[in-house]
């Protein structure tokens, strides 16, 4: 259950809506601002569009390849918009830079409330309820242009959920999407949603099901599934190629798919002087003639970052051995990139675990075939 998409009608009233058993509502609470010389309370309402989405992904993104609460977004806010894929930035009331100032502040003093509710047996009515706020701390410098906030810190529960829930996302992908607030919601819950299907049994869900968990209210089906179907084809289907989904008239069938990072691994080789001075292709790396040594190595690296992890990063890695010694092998180099800042700490334990004294490295391979 997302976002608004666009600017809802009354921006200062919650959002509410419900999903089978579950309720949602996204709470726009007041913020404490200096107004002249006077501190008020000043409500400024819900975030909604793209930007708030581009925004909490780029959050969660480096609070996980940190692994830290503690998220620093950069010295300038103009720093912090070319990291997040803005290379020409305006201001003004319109202006790219006072557009995503206003989203954050939006959606630092969003609350988001889930309550459960069940029917048992005996008639008894069984319920739960959960408060999540992605920060109630942070800090930021006041500028003449307007205050950027620098620095947030996650609440303990929502760091918690996001390390058990975390989705590799391609960065590329997200650069081509982030002005479809659809095209954004759809290409990440494929990409949660599809590693985990049974491989042999694929996943339905009728339209109103979608329409429910996409924040739409189900009044116009037949809107509700070309926005998405036009989503599909014209965006999230060229940076997602290897999602495995079914859009027909009355549901959408989701099949087990690899992760949007995932590629193929394939050997390389290079070439290298015969007896006769010729070139023959030799082999680039081999696997370890020791494939208990190298087994054992990845088991160890997969059992210290969890099974969450290892089936989201680790995905078909394989450890080889070249001249400099054992390599985890990925299948991008964004993925590799990843797995370096993030695992280090795992990777070096993993090694010195198995006798390894050198820093373990991490490499990819990928030849389009």
């Amino acid at each position: 259950m997302s976002l608004p998409v666009r600017r809802p009608s009354d921006e200062n009233a919650p959002i509410i809506r419900k999903d089978g058993n579950y309720t949602l509502v996204i709470n726009p609470k007041p913020v404490l601002q200096l107004v002249g010389v006077e501190s008020r309370l000043v409500p400024i309402g819900v975030p909604f569009g793209s930007l708030p989405r581009l925004i909490l992904i780029h959050i969660m993104t480096e609070a996980v390849r940190a692994q830290s609460r503690h998220v620093h977004l950069g010295k300038t806010f103009t720093e912090w918009m070319r990291r997040l894929g803005y290379q020409t930035i305006s201001y003004g009331p319109r202006g790219s830079a006072t557009l995503i100032r206003e989203q954050l502040d939006r959606l630092l003093a969003c609350e988001w409330m889930i309550r459960w509710d069940d029917m048992l047996a005996d008639g008894a009515r069984e319920f739960g309820l959960k408060e999540i706020k992605l920060t109630n701390e942070y800090v930021g410098t006041d500028r003449q242009d307007g205050s950027f906030l620098r620095e947030i810190r996650m609440t303990e529960a929502f760091y918690d959920h996001l390390k058990d829930h975390a989705v590799p996302l391609n960065e590329n992908a997200i650069g081509q999407l982030r002005d479809s607030p659809t095209a954004l919601d759809l290409y990440t819950w494929l990409a949660y949603r599809l590693p985990r299907i049974n491989a042999k049994r694929a996943s339905q869900l009728s339209w109103a099901q979608l329409a429910v968990h996409f924040g739409n209210d189900g009044r116009n089906i037949r809107k509700f599934r070309q926005t998405i179907r036009d989503a599909w084809e014209r965006q999230v289907s060229a940076v997602y190629p290897d999602a495995k989904v079914e859009f027909d008239t009355q549901a959408v069938k989701l099949h087990a798919s690899p992760p949007p990072l995932h590629q193929k691994l394939v050997a390389i080789r290079r070439p290298s002087a015969d007896a006769e001075g010729s070139l023959v292709p030799e082999p680039l790396v081999q696997l370890s003639n020791s494939k208990t040594s190298n087994s054992k190595m990845l088991d160890e690296i997969l059992a210290r970052v969890g099974n969450s992890q290892a089936r989201v990063w680790f995905e078909k890695a394989k450890i080889v051995e070249t001249e400099g010694g054992p390599v985890l092998m990925v299948g991008s180099a964004f993925q590799a990139d990843y797995i370096r800042n993030t695992f280090s700490t795992q990777l070096e334990a993993a090694a010195r675990a198995c006798g390894h004294t050198a820093v373990l490295g991490v490499e990819h391979r990928i030849v389009k075939v």
